[in-house]
Parts: C-alpha cells; sequence; structure tokens
C-alpha cells in the first residue's frame, strides 16, 4: 500500500440514478476496476445503498491523499464515465471530500489533525457498524444526513450525520454503543457539490 504522511482524505458520492438506468452505474463500476486498481492511493472503498429506499446508493473511498485523489479524478476513463453518468444515467448526485481529522476504531483514537474551523456545518461523522443505528442515539448532537446497507454484506452499515459542534462529536463517541461499532471517522468537508449545486465543483468538472 502507498504510504502518504499527510492525513487520509474521504469521498463521499451519494447518487439517485434515473428510473431504469441503476445497472448502467453497475456497469461502469465493473469496467473501472482494472483502471483503479492502477492507481495508488486508494486505502479503503465501499458501497452502500439507501435504507429508506431502494434505489439511492452510496460509494465512500479513504485517499490517503489529496493528490492521489485528484490523480483519479483526472483519469481518462473515469471521466468519460462521469460524463456519461451526469449527461445520461444519474437524476441527481452530490460529491462530499474532506480530510479526517480523527479515527475512533476498536477503542484506539486516532488523531490526525484536530484544529478545525469556527463551520460545524463543515464537519461530517461517518459510523460504520454491524447494526442500524437508531436516530435517538444521536438526534441530540447531530442531524442525520443519511443511513446505508451494505451492497456486499448484510452486516455492514454507514450512517452519516453533520454534528452540531466539536464537543457533539465526543459526546457522540462515548454514546454510541461500542459492541456493533467498528468504526466513528470525523472529516472536515472541503467539497461540497451536486448536480445543481456546481459553487465547489472543481473547474473542470
Amino acid at each position: 500500500m502507498h504510504k502518504s504522511n499527510q492525513a487520509p482524505v474521504g469521498l463521499f458520492f451519494e447518487l439517485v440514478p434515473n428510473s431504469g438506468h441503476l445497472h448502467h452505474y453497475f456497469s461502469y463500476v465493473e469496467k473501472l476496476k482494472p483502471e483503479l486498481e492502477k492507481h495508488k492511493g486508494l486505502i479503503w472503498l465501499n458501497r452502500y445503498e439507501a435504507q429508506l429506499d431502494d434505489y439511492s446508493l452510496l460509494s465512500h473511498q479513504l485517499w490517503d491523499s489529496k493528490k492521489s485523489l485528484e490523480n483519479w479524478r483526472q483519469n481518462k476513463q473515469h471521466r468519460l464515465a462521469q460524463k456519461a453518468g451526469i449527461k445520461k444515467h444519474f437524476k441527481d448526485y452530490r460529491i462530499r471530500i474532506g480530510q479526517r481529522l480523527a479515527c475512533w476504531e476498536a477503542n484506539l483514537v486516532t488523531k490526525t489533525n484536530f484544529e478545525l474551523t469556527s463551520k460545524s456545518d463543515a464537519l461530517l461523522v461517518s459510523i460504520q457498524s454491524r447494526t442500524v443505528i437508531s436516530n435517538t442515539a444521536f438526534n441530540k448532537y447531530a442531524v442525520l444526513d443519511g443511513a446505508y446497507n451494505g451492497l456486499s454484506a448484510s452486516d455492514q452499515f454507514i450512517t452519516l450525520v453533520t454534528p452540531n459542534d466539536l464537543p457533539s462529536v465526543k459526546a457522540l463517541t462515548s454514546l454510541i454503543s461500542t459492541d456493533s461499532i467498528d468504526k466513528i471517522e470525523l472529516f472536515l468537508i472541503s467539497r461540497d457539490y451536486s448536480m445543481t449545486n456546481r459553487i465547489q465543483a472543481p473547474c473542470d468538472s
């Protein structure tokens, strides 16, 4: 695995395909696998489907640096797949990218950068678990962004929440039962854009 001294970077790609176009997305996923394997820097990737419907998807990726992620974004085949999705197959999508600030895993806390901006709405917490997380576990400290089931395993779940502030993040980690939690990660989102809101989108996208 490629090593980097920089903090890992998370990417959250939430997708709503046009009716009848879901299979096109998975077709491109298969076509891009050989290309993705050529790129260094991918630490982790998993795909999920929304708990509340049967068509929305989430692709969550963790990269070792912004540079590695940018190299993948510039891949020719990846770019062609993106353009096809926007023009033909996607009803809507949202991409959020941000540096990982901290990770709580198996009672081990890894702090990578806890110097936060004053914008609490730029914080995103991802909770990876083996059971569904009830809203009551966090609704005092955060707002639910999305809840997803793993596509490759029935006991994989991820819950995305926007915390009220940094103290709320710390409260969340102690409040949620650790028995079913695999990992809790805190990200500082630097890019957040969709098909209609392009303010933070890369200039060449």
